[in-house]
């Protein structure tokens, strides 16, 4: 009985901190979804200075059928498009194509994803009992679960929603009508926490290369919202709400004002340890070397002593006596032959 009522304890101890294991969902026939989105091309650059264009969305898919893990479902969508240059077009596609439930990979045919012709595995289903952590593929986009209660302000409705938000980035090498650009982007998407359908999802890629041989680049945006569903949608918390097109969460005043106060705590912190470390290892500018003149430039005809390529030469000097002239008393040399004065010989 012990036993038992510890069990017990634990089991309503987990469930009420969210670590009950949710099971995956089970599709059933009438399963649907409704979606408005929105595809724009902006922030161009070089070859693409000044240009911008925008696809608008409308679609469906609904569940007919289920048989053993294999979903049938029908798809329809219309588009409408236009760009600064002046050019529009519309259409519109339908079809039916056949996704598995056990690992949400593509069967038979696709929905006519946008951008994808051969995906492998669905972009609207996930399994909702994986863990924040656990990863998982969208079309051909590894993502990762960030959180399993977060709340998505949806823009049409005048509610916020709970959702699982998992995010994903990627690379590749797009070469189609846009040119030939090295993309990379960031993938977020929001999911149902009961069924695992779709609720919205956002999607930003920045691409880099030419346009027939001209350097530019370019933001490519996707932004995609359910506006009905056939699975009821859980209420979120709209104070940490955020729009689907801004992909981020809005944090509460308190939590922004204490970020704000720590981010000041911490530049006056950094700012008075650089002080600190100025003064203490502060060193006195070393004073400017005397300046020394050159030798003044040899004489012409002067040869100038050269002390790397030979020793000077030894000079000798000798002492010579002095006598005075007997006819004019001048000093002179006794080896002088005559008077450098009075020129009287001096012997």
């Amino acid at each position: 009985m012990i036993e038992a009522a510890l069990l017990a304890l634990l089991f309503m101890v987990g469930a009420s901190a969210g670590l009950r294991p949710v099971p995956a969902y089970t599709p059933k026939a009438g399963d649907s979804f409704s979606y408005s989105e929105t595809i724009r091309v902006s922030n161009g650059q070089g070859s693409y200075a000044g240009y911008t264009d925008q696809t608008l969305l409308t679609g469906e898919e609904q569940t007919t059928s289920v048989n053993s893990g294999l979903v049938s479902a029908n798809y329809s969508y219309s588009y409408q498009y236009s760009n600064s240059e002046g050019s529009s077009s519309s259409n519109a596609s339908s079809g039916s194509f056949t996704w598995s439930s056990g690992n949400f990979t593509y069967v038979a045919g696709t929905d006519d994803q946008v951008g994808y012709s051969k995906p492998t595995y669905v972009w609207f289903a996930m399994n909702p009992s994986l863990p924040v952590g656990g990863t998982f593929y969208s079309l051909n986009t590894l993502l990762t679960v960030q959180s399993k209660n977060y709340s998505l302000q949806l823009p049409t409705e005048n509610k916020s929603v709970q959702t699982v938000v998992a995010e994903g980035n990627g690379v590749y090498q797009r070469d189609d009508s846009y040119g030939v650009f090295n993309a990379s982007y960031t993938w977020t998407e929001y999911f149902d926490p009961t069924t695992g359908y779709i609720i919205g999802y956002n999607y930003v890629e920045q691409d880099v290369g030419q346009y027939q041989g001209q350097a530019g680049s370019f933001t490519y945006s996707d932004d995609l919202y359910v506006t009905q569903t056939s699975y009821p949608l859980a209420a979120g918390n709209p104070s940490s709400a955020t729009t689907a097109a801004q992909g981020s969460l809005e944090l509460s005043p308190y939590v922004t004002y204490g970020l704000a106060l720590v981010a000041i705590l911490v530049v006056v912190a950094v700012v008075v340890y650089v002080a600190a470390r100025r003064r203490h290892s502060r060193r006195p500018l070393p004073e400017h070397p005397r300046y020394e003149s050159p030798p003044p430039p040899a004489a012409p005809g002067e040869s100038k002593v050269d002390l790397g390529s030979r020793p000077p030469e030894q000079v000798v000097l000798k002492e010579v006596a002095m006598v005075n002239c007997k006819f004019c008393g001048a000093l002179i040399p006794t080896t002088a032959a005559t008077c450098p004065r009075c020129g009287a010989p001096m012997q």
